[in-house]
């Protein structure tokens, strides 16, 4: 498996729990970490959706029909719409950034109007997920889909999450994993026990929405025609999913946050339970962009869904909505601070000053790499 910056994170999670729920750790030091609210019901009440990035490459004045098909586009986008996209148009005569000069330049188009869309900001990877011509159908087929519908109302019910199940096109191998998951699945909505919440303000849930144990299998045709989209998310999210002709599990929680892939021979039953556990286990990082994963386009008014009205103020005031797509940060609230106990200095003490911060720092950065190195072995074992 190839690393790239950005991806850090998510390979990790790739691995299982036990590596990088240390990683997670790491990339927290010092901060916030006082909340028993499972990891997928905290995502669910209070992590917004990054957007996907849509350019519009034309030519010249736009046609009526392609501002109409525009229109749809704006109508459903991020800050106006239920769809966590951003969109903007670019005349391929006045291009001014580098940045759209050589995505431009990397499609060799046809036709114009072209439709180039990236994935969020913060995960950090330009390469396009999709491209194609302006029409009705590009436009419906990326915002929404059956199966991408399907998934919002099982999120939006309080399924701890959804296993997208990304079939590799055997049918034999195909049904031995849905098969392997579905049992592994079931016992594990049995058997996993959710942390106890606490009467802190820190502890309170925010939706009416039932806090329970609850996994499900929603498998995905790779060759589905409405699905396209899903899939090419799935598959670019990494750069080299996309030579893999196995099965592949990604776990999706929250509004649409889906960690990295199980790999054929790598989805097992400890890899499975690992990922569940983290998943049911207590909130512990205030930091969206340092949790595991990556988010999928969805078409879902996500606090319609789950507060009927209007969020509580304490969630609007709790985060931040970012539409140009930069990392969120979203705040964990804190009880009371650790009491440390430390016994007074003796007047023939001789301790010296502490070391330098900075060493703390290296010796971390030394363990996380550690920690990566691992990942990288592991993640198809």
């Amino acid at each position: 498996m190839k690393l790239f910056p950005g991806s850090v994170w998510q390979a990790t999670a790739a691995a299982g729990t036990s590596a990088f729920v240390m990683a997670v750790l790491l990339g927290c030091g010092g901060m916030a970490c006082a909340c028993n609210v499972p990891v997928y019901r905290y995502a669910l009440e209070r992590w917004n959706p990054d957007p996907y990035r849509v350019t519009l490459f034309h030519r010249g004045a736009l046609s009526e029909a392609h501002r109409a098909l525009l229109q749809t586009l704006e109508d459903t986008s991020s800050g106006k719409g239920s769809a966590n996209v951003t969109y903007r148009a670019v005349d391929v005569d006045a291009i001014q950034d580098d940045p759209d000069r050589t995505i431009f330049d990397a499609q060799s188009p046809s036709e114009l109007p072209l439709l180039v869309v990236q994935y969020p900001k913060g995960l950090r990877n330009d390469k396009p997920v999709r491209v194609e011509p302006l029409t009705d159908d590009s436009i419906a087929s990326l915002i929404d889909s059956p199966l991408r519908k399907e998934l919002i109302r099982r999120l939006a019910d309080g399924q701890t999450a959804v296993w997208l199940m990304l079939e590799s096109g055997q049918a034999e191998k195909d049904d031995a994993v849905a098969a392997k998951l579905s049992e592994e699945l079931e016992q594990l909505s049995q058997k996993l026990e959710l942390p106890e919440l606490t009467s802190g303000p820190e502890d309170t849930l925010l939706s009416d929405v039932p806090l329970r144990v609850s996994f499900s299998l929603l498998r995905v045709p790779r060759g589905a025609a409405a699905e396209q989209p899903l899939v090419e998310m799935l598959l670019g999210s990494e750069p080299d999913l996309v030579g893999f002709e196995e099965p592949m599990v990604f776990p999706v929680f929250g509004r649409g946050r889906a960690l990295l892939p199980l790999i054929g021979d790598g989805i097992t039953a400890d890899n499975i339970h690992e990922s569940a556990t983290f998943l049911v286990g207590a909130c512990s990082c205030e930091v969206k962009d340092l949790n595991p994963g990556f988010d999928i386009l969805l078409a879902a008014n996500w606090d319609v869904l789950l507060f009927k009205e209007a969020p509580p103020a304490d969630v609007l005031a709790a985060r931040a909505i970012v539409a140009s797509g930069e990392p969120e940060l979203v705040t964990i609230p804190v009880g009371s601070p650790p009491v440390l106990v430390t016994s007074a200095p003796s007047e023939s003490s001789t301790e010296e000053p502490d070391k330098p911060t900075y060493l703390t720092g290296i010796a971390l950065a030394g363990l996380m790499i550690a920690v990566v190195i691992v990942v990288a072995f592991k993640r198809f074992a």
